[in-house]
């Protein structure tokens, strides 16, 4: 069980810690393009929908990162008038609706994803720049499975956290 902790741990923590690095491409754009659009009255296509695609991966990807360090937002209200056990409970509830969400987006979007890719569909915001966004659809997926993944540890840290103070 701590191997599986540690193993999913990490993978949250690399994916992460890589894609953080996507919020600089991410403000590049931006700033280009305002500096485009302002000072030299052009119009530049492709950065709307290419800041769309580093933002959409940084937030996707970056979910199991967020879930690991516990920065989700969370409402404390019943854990406040819970004790120890009650708390764990209510951790543990919260983690497997969180698995149960990510399965049935995983499932869904899988499938959206294999059609979007036999199709090699492109945006619908018919701009110019028109890029294949097949590759986009699989991000949905893959970071519902980290957090699933990540969720499930966060079951074991809990249920391990449970076993000590019962057996102290």
């Amino acid at each position: 069980m701590n191997g599986y902790i540690r193993l999913i741990d990490w993978i949250s923590e690399w994916s992460g810690r890589l894609v953080s690095f996507l919020v600089l491409p991410l403000i590049a754009t931006i700033v280009y393009s305002v500096i485009i659009r302002y000072y030299f009255g052009g119009a530049v296509h492709w950065a709307f929908e290419m800041s769309l695609f580093f933002y959409g991966v940084l937030i996707m990807l970056g979910g199991a990162y967020t879930l690991k360090h516990q920065a989700h937002v969370r409402v404390d209200v019943l854990s406040h008038y819970l004790g120890p056990r009650g708390r764990c409970a209510l951790d543990i509830l919260s983690f497997l609706i969180i698995v149960a969400v990510c399965c049935v987006i995983v499932w869904l979007s899988a499938r959206s994803a294999w059609v979007s890719t036999l199709r090699l569909e492109r945006s619908a915001l018919q701009t110019p720049f028109n890029p294949q966004i097949w590759w986009y659809k699989w991000m949905i997926p893959l970071s519902a499975t980290l957090i699933g993944l990540q969720a499930l540890a966060e079951i074991a840290k809990v249920l391990r956290l449970f076993r000590s103070e019962a057996q102290e």
